[in-house]
């Protein structure tokens, strides 16, 4: 056995103690509380506390110095007490407690959570010593704000989410008493916004909505509650309505200053808002019913030009038809709306929040099955091998017929084998892709009607899904009655094909990958926005788009984010990067100060996942708008 050349200590002593205490930074202290005085046990040098090492008359201080958060001296107050009326007074034991408050930090301008355990001891009932640490919680308890935050809240523009809404609207409804005060439910939405999205992109898109949200935020008062329950479709509670004339001029403000024109090169486009207003409790004394008449209003305003805003009325009670209104409990309400608007951007959000391909494909053949009054939808994947089709997805209505493999009886099987055959013979280029469309399948050959009847198939539109020259499989829509595929369906499924083959099931080489990499890196270029990747530690740039390089300098290279970009020398307080996740999949928004302080910039950020060895820093993909 070598010789050891340095000491390893055989047992717990103080130096294992001391390198325990600092590999997990809890400060340990000794108050001795015949004396008042507290002592911190070899402290960790530069801890982040506004403590000395001795503090004497430790109770004053405590209370009236401002070491303890303001908002937590009743938690401390009521911790101190259960201490000195412990049972174990009167026992002649030890008592053990715990607490979490707000410490102030050395910088004395800021205050860190933290949690103190005190074990302390009595003698003739009296509490004499007690020993105990801090441990920073920190990073724990903004974690935990985040999740919190981000259950109530919608991500891209900071209000409340769908359910929150409702479900905060429904509380203050619950909570007047009838004809206590006045209210009204205003239901904002988007025109022109598709088109914008369509033409200037998604990120583009989700800079309009961010606005949007912003402003309504600014519009209205701190007490009313506002929300985002649609892809372009905002709600408010407009509190304490006492003067009607306050209504009207909220409304007229928000609806000018969202009248605008976007313009990218020498495209512009529209783009204005209209507002449904329903009252509480003339219109509704519960949140359906006062959104039911608000979307009466809202259709209003749409029908009779948009760039407006109406109040229900009576008259509008038979327009329901027309109106489609909806009931907002109802899963179509708004994400049918969502899906209807832009079906593109909705399948990639998907793919974008749920980062599973599978649960993308399943969730939008129900969105597809629901908003073309489907049987069935399925994607079937083509086996090169055996030359077969296998229904790997599928979304079934009430009369749907299933068939995957697993759900197939031997007389089940003959037939779908009848049903494809049929269907493979009927393909044919179109302006659309290759594409097998039957619209009443009683006009077929006999011998394939028992097998229609059976699967419930009357009519069918099916579309091919390639890749290059590769066949993946095929994308199906059908109906157990004849009907027509109109040009809006048919568009769909072609491009959801589309999306499929390129993005959804295909399994790059190397070669492809790289192709795609060139291909992100122009897209990239072409951007108007600053793009770029930073090491999310060090916070310092490893790639620029064509935006930011050809206005850097050379020299500017090597240095951090927020000094190149924002003229700092400490990172931006309310930076986006900063904010994320380890590896979640959050998209995260907000407004960077600048040196020019009137014009704050809009910043979004992500992680960005790419297949990275341990040791390669962790990346976050920064958007932001030109300065």
């Amino acid at each position: 056995m070598s010789t050891i050349k340095h000491q390893i200590p055989a047992a717990f002593g103080d130096d294992v103690f001391s390198a325990l205490e600092n590999f997990d930074h809890r400060i340990y202290f000794r108050w001795d509380l015949t004396t008042d005085k507290l002592e911190l046990k070899q402290p960790i040098a530069h801890h982040s506390y506004d403590i000395g090492t001795d503090l004497s008359d430790a109770s004053t201080k405590l209370w009236h110095t401002g070491l303890i958060h303001p908002d937590d001296l009743h938690i401390f107050r009521y911790f101190l007490h259960k201490i000195y009326h412990s049972r174990s007074r009167y026992l002649g034991r030890t008592c053990n407690q715990a607490c979490k408050i707000r410490l102030r930090s050395h910088r004395q301008t800021d205050y860190i959570w933290s949690e103190i355990h005190i074990i302390t001891y009595f003698d003739e009932r009296q509490p004499v010593i007690a020993f105990g640490n801090i441990r920073n919680i920190q990073a724990q308890k903004l974690w935990q704000q985040r999740i919190e935050h981000e259950a109530f809240f919608d991500k891209l523009t900071g209000l409340l989410n769908k359910e929150t809404s409702r479900h905060r609207i429904s509380e203050y409804l619950d909570s007047l008493a009838a004809g206590d005060e006045q209210a009204g439910l205003l239901l904002i939405d988007a025109d022109g916004f598709k088109d914008i999205n369509d033409s200037f992109g998604h990120l583009f898109g989700d800079a309009v909505l961010a606005d949007m949200g912003n402003a309504i935020s600014h519009n209205f008062r701190q007490s009313d509650i506002k929300g985002r329950v649609g892809g372009d479709e905002f709600v408010v509670m407009f509190r304490n309505l006492h003067d009607m004339d306050v209504l009207h001029e909220r409304c007229c403000s928000l609806i000018q200053k969202l009248q605008r024109q976007y313009q990218s090169g020498t495209q512009t486009l529209p783009f204005s808002i209209s507002v449904g207003v329903s009252l509480y409790p003339e219109h509704g004394t519960d949140y359906a019913e006062l959104f039911k008449h608000a979307d009466r209003a809202l259709y209003e305003a749409k029908s009779k030009g948009k760039n407006q805003y109406v109040i229900y009325h009576n008259s509008l009670f038979n327009q329901a038809a027309s109106a489609k209104s909806r009931v907002p409990n109802d899963f179509e309400d708004l994400q049918q709306k969502a899906f209807k608007d832009n079906m593109i951007e909705f399948i990639f959000k998907l793919l974008y929040e749920t980062n599973s391909p599978d649960a993308t494909i399943s969730l939008s053949l129900s969105m597809f099955g629901k908003r073309f009054n489907l049987d069935r939808v399925a994607l079937d994947l083509f086996d090169p091998d055996t030359n077969q089709y296998t229904t790997t997805y599928e979304w079934l209505s009430p009369h749907g017929v299933s068939l995957k493999p697993d759900a197939q009886s031997a007389g089940i099987s003959a037939m779908a084998a009848q049903r494809n055959s049929f269907i493979q013979n009927h393909y044919k280029a179109t302006s659309y892709g290759v594409m097998s469309i039957f619209e009443d399948t009683t006009k077929a050959d006999s011998q394939y009607q028992p097998a229609f009847d059976a699967l419930h198939l009357g009519a069918f539109a099916h579309c091919m899904i390639t890749h290059g020259s590769d066949t993946l499989g095929c994308i199906g829509f059908e109906s157990r009655k004849p009907r027509s595929f109109d040009d809006e369906c048919i568009h769909a499924l072609s491009i959801f094909a589309v999306i499929l083959g390129n993005i959804l099931l295909t399994s790059y080489s190397d070669d492809k990958l790289r192709q795609q990499n060139s291909h992100l890196r122009d897209l990239l270029d072409h951007m108007q926005e600053m793009v770029y990747i930073v090491d999310k530690i060090t916070l310092m740039p490893l790639y620029f788009n064509q935006a930011i390089r050809q206005t850097l300098l050379e020299t500017s290279a090597g240095h951090p984010c927020y000094e190149l970009f924002h003229q700092r020398m400490t990172p931006c307080p309310d930076c986006p990067v900063q904010k994320l996740s380890g590896e979640g999949s959050e998209y995260i928004a907000c407004e960077l100060s600048n040196w020019d302080k009137e014009r704050p910039t809009t910043t979004r950020a992500c992680n960005l996942h790419w297949n990275q060895n341990e040791n390669e820093p962790p990346l976050a993909l920064v958007i932001q708008e030109p300065f």
